[in-house]
This record gives C-alpha cells, sequence and structure tokens, in this order.
C-alpha cells in the first residue's frame, strides 16, 4: 500500500476528490484512452486537494497552512522575477506580441499552476479581435505525446455553462489524424454534456441545442498546421510516480507530501502547546463563582478546602516544537529545489557563507530548469497564437521572432551585482578583459551593441592590430 492510500484510509478517505475528467467519457465520445494512468490520476486529484489547501488529513483538529500554494508561488515569482518577452519581425508579429504581453500578464499564476500540479495547458483562442488564453489544469486530459515528450494530442473541459434551469459542459478534443489521402491533419472535436453547477459530466446533448456552442462546428479539420493549438508546460523533473507514463509531477510529489503532513501535524502540536499552557487560577466555588470574574484564566471547581485557591503557570515548551517545525520546512525547501529561508523563517538558518551560497545556487539551478522549459511551451504558444491569426484572419501573414530576457533570477542581488561590477573593473583596468567584453557582460549588451557605445574601440582594435601586424 502506497503513501497514498495510507494517508487516506487513516483519515477515513476512501479517495480524493475527483478534479479531473473521467477517463470513460472520454474514451467513449472520442475513442481515445488518456495519457495517465490511474495512479496518475489518483496522484494529480491528491496534488489538487492539496493546493487548494484541502488535503486528506485536513479535520477540525489540524488546519492546513497552504504550504503547496507557498511552494508553487515561490518558485513562479523567482522564475519569473524578471522575465519578459517580445515578438518581431512583421505587422503579424506586432500583433502577436500585443497579446502575448497580455498572456505575460498573468503567465506568473499560470505557471505556479503547472508546477503544483504536474502540467498546465495554455489554450489561446479568438476573442473580439484578440488573442485570449485560458489555463486548463486538472481539466485537461493529455491523450497523446510526441516522441520528444511535448502533449500532442488532449481534451479540455469547459467551465459549467447555464441555461435555463440546466448545466452544461463542452468537452474539445484536438489532435492528429490520418486524413482521407492517407496525410495527416489536424482535428478539433466539439461535444456537449449534461451537467451541473458545480461540474460533472452526464448525457450528450447536440452541441447546437446549447445557444453559447450553437455555432461551433461539431467536428473541424484544419490542414498545413506544424503543432497543436494549445502549448503545454510540465515541471522539468522525472516522473517517479510511474516511469512508463510521460506525464508532468508536481513539485510536492513524492516523499514531500509527507513532509507537509508533518508541517501541519508539528504546527498543530505548536498551537496546541500555547493553547495548553496557559495560565490558570484554581478557586472553589464557595470563594468565588464565574459571576463575580468571568474570564478564562479562572477554572471552577469544588474542592476539599472551601478556601482553596491555585495559580497555575506552566512551563511551555514552544522552542523545541518551533525548531522542530523549521527543521521540516528546511527539508521541504530542500526537496522542492527552494533556498533555505524561502518558506522556513530565515532566522532559524544557522549557515555559513559557503553553505548560503550553495543554497542559492540550488534555487539557481532549478529556476533556470523551470526558464528553459516554461520557454519551450511559449513558442509553442506563439506558434499555436500565429496559426489562430490565420484561422481567424486576425493579422496578415508574416515572420516573426521572439526574444526572451529572464535574467539571473535568485543570483541577482544588488550586493552581489555591485562586488561583481567591482570585480570587472579591476579585470579591466588590468587589461584582463576588454571594454566590448565588460560591456556585454555587465549591461547585457551584444558584441555589435556594445561596440556602438564605444566608438574608438574599433579604430583602436585595428590600430592595435596594425602594430602586432
Amino acid at each position: 500500500m502506497g503513501f497514498i492510500d495510507q494517508v487516506r484510509n487513516f483519515f477515513g478517505f476512501g479517495k480524493s476528490n475527483s478534479a479531473a475528467t473521467p477517463t470513460g467519457t472520454i474514451e467513449k465520445a472520442f475513442g481515445v484512452p488518456p495519457a495517465a494512468s490511474w495512479k496518475m490520476r489518483d496522484n494529480i486529484n491528491l496534488w489538487w486537494n492539496m493546493y487548494t489547501n484541502h488535503p486528506p488529513w485536513e479535520s477540525e483538529c489540524l488546519r492546513p497552512l497552504d504550504i503547496p500554494r507557498s511552494i508553487g508561488m515561490e518558485l513562479a515569482r523567482h522564475a519569473l522575477a524578471e522575465f519578459s518577452v517580445a515578438v518581431s519581425g512583421s505587422a503579424r508579429a506586432e500583433y502577436i506580441n500585443e497579446q502575448m504581453q497580455l498572456a505575460a500578464a498573468k503567465l506568473v499564476i499560470y505557471l505556479e499552476l503547472g508546477l503544483c500540479l504536474g502540467g498546465v495547458a495554455l489554450k489561446p483562442y479568438s476573442d473580439n479581435g484578440r488573442i485570449l488564453v485560458d489555463a486548463f489544469t486538472t481539466k485537461f486530459t493529455p491523450t497523446r505525446f510526441d516522441g520528444a515528450g511535448k502533449a500532442a494530442g488532449g481534451v479540455f473541459e469547459s467551465n459549467p455553462v447555464r441555461q435555463g434551469k440546466d448545466w452544461f459542459v463542452k468537452l474539445e478534443y484536438h489532435d492528429y489524424q490520418t486524413s482521407e489521402d492517407g496525410g495527416s491533419v489536424y482535428v478539433v472535436e466539439n461535444k456537449a454534456f449534461k451537467s451541473g453547477a458545480d461540474g460533472g459530466i452526464g448525457d450528450q446533448v447536440p452541441l447546437a441545442s446549447v445557444r453559447e456552442w450553437a455555432d461551433l462546428e461539431p467536428r473541424k479539420e484544419i490542414e498545413f498546421l506544424d503543432g497543436p493549438l494549445f502549448a503545454y508546460f510540465k515541471p522539468p523533473s522525472g516522473n517517479h510516480i510511474d516511469m512508463s507514463s510521460p506525464l508532468g509531477v508536481s513539485v510536492y510529489s513524492g516523499a514531500t507530501v509527507s513532509l507537509i503532513w508533518q508541517a501541519d501535524e508539528q504546527w498543530r502540536q505548536l498551537i496546541r502547546e500555547y493553547k495548553t499552557g496557559k495560565r490558570r487560577m484554581m478557586i472553589d466555588r464557595s470563594v468565588m463563582d464565574s459571576s463575580q470574574a468571568d474570564d478564562e484564566i479562572y477554572e471552577y471547581g469544588t474542592f476539599s478546602d472551601s478556601n482553596f485557591f491555585q495559580f497555575i503557570n506552566p512551563e511551555i515548551r514552544d522552542e523545541p516544537l518551533y525548531n522542530g517545525f523549521q527543521h521540516i520546512l528546511q527539508r521541504i525547501e530542500f526537496n522542492v529545489g527552494l533556498a533555505f529561508g524561502s518558506i522556513s523563517d530565515p532566522q532559524s538558518v544557522e549557515k555559513t557563507a559557503t553553505e548560503i551560497i550553495s543554497a542559492k545556487q540550488r534555487q539557481f539551478v532549478t529556476e533556470k530548469s523551470i526558464q528553459k522549459a516554461l520557454q519551450d511551451s511559449l513558442d509553442g504558444l506563439v506558434y499555436a497564437m500565429s496559426a489562430l491569426c490565420d484561422l481567424a484572419k486576425l493579422a496578415p501573414a508574416g515572420t516573426y521572432k521572439v526574444d526572451y530576457h529572464w535574467g539571473d533570477g535568485v543570483l541577482d542581488d544588488p550586493e552581489s551585482k555591485r562586488q561583481d561590477m567591482a570585480m570587472g573593473l579591476s579585470l579591466l583596468n588590468a587589461s584582463i578583459i576588454g571594454p566590448v567584453e565588460y560591456r556585454m557582460r555587465y549591461f547585457g549588451e551584444d558584441e555589435e551593441t556594445a561596440r556602438k557605445m564605444l566608438p574608438d574601440m574599433e579604430g583602436m582594435t585595428n590600430g592595435e592590430q596594425d602594430e602586432v601586424e
């Protein structure tokens, strides 16, 4: 029996609340099996419950601390601290750039969701001349991955739509299929189902019977697409839950689940220590009753001595409990790739300068891997937007180039910059590096820009070469 099953059985949970689209519905509606195994779907539901702060161990006595969301928020915030994107090259590129800036404003939320839930699909759609982006987590079910491990097909579940007293949801299937001439064609299928206000999928109904979707084509075939009309991001780590699955896993998956449970339990014990450690005055009812002094500090009773009075001031052992809580948080930080002090108390981290640098380097590596995976997904999103421009005639044809800027992330603090630039000036003054290299390194310029900022540099360099010759 795995840890997840143990947690559920211990707390009386037969299974977690299902957040994903039912597997049987997808297979029956579109004739394709989901890429997620039952084991993966089980874990995805667990990660969802943890992210929404309703893990299996939640109870009246144990209120979770929302640690899973804090982990995702910290990783996403640091990864995108200095992020910017620009699309250029044509009139279409300028249009796509405007749409990407709108999407970039919400990117930290999308990334947080993807890191916590093991993946997020970004699906662009046309809206009154604009392109907006919807983020799907548990409501996107991948059905196929290509040889490079990228999601190539899947099913999107809409939010419930009300019409009269009834509720409906729409399932939208995307993938490549073989056309009649033997080639490959991109297929989009839409199907409507009865539902409820809180979701769920019932019997299928005609698509045209729902006003909001009456104009949609039940099936549309699109030729000459080089990629899907959506992008899919998954955390850059191996799937240790199901080695045969191409799906991603949450940044707090595996053993980190039990650590988060332990942290919640340790905090509960700490709060209990404060509550049970309150000062008390034990007083016989014949001396004083609650009508004379109504305060929680007084405990009234009937004692053998009618003049009984005793003041109790227990010693609170909060320090070992608090230290234990911080040690658990630090272990969580290590597991998810955060620097010590990110979610734990920075004052509790007793580390040498070398250990602090090592911890920052660990988070730096984590953030860089996240940025690399996200950039690959954003390339897919830009392509999907460009394809949508053709399909919806939103912008004229044209080429585009995408430039990303990520910055230096967690290592890019002001004091480190100052010391690094001072070292660079020393190297420059010692002629170990030249002015062009200095500007390229510390001002983020390419070689051409750096030389333009130093107009005499090219002549000086050529003169030096002539002298050597």
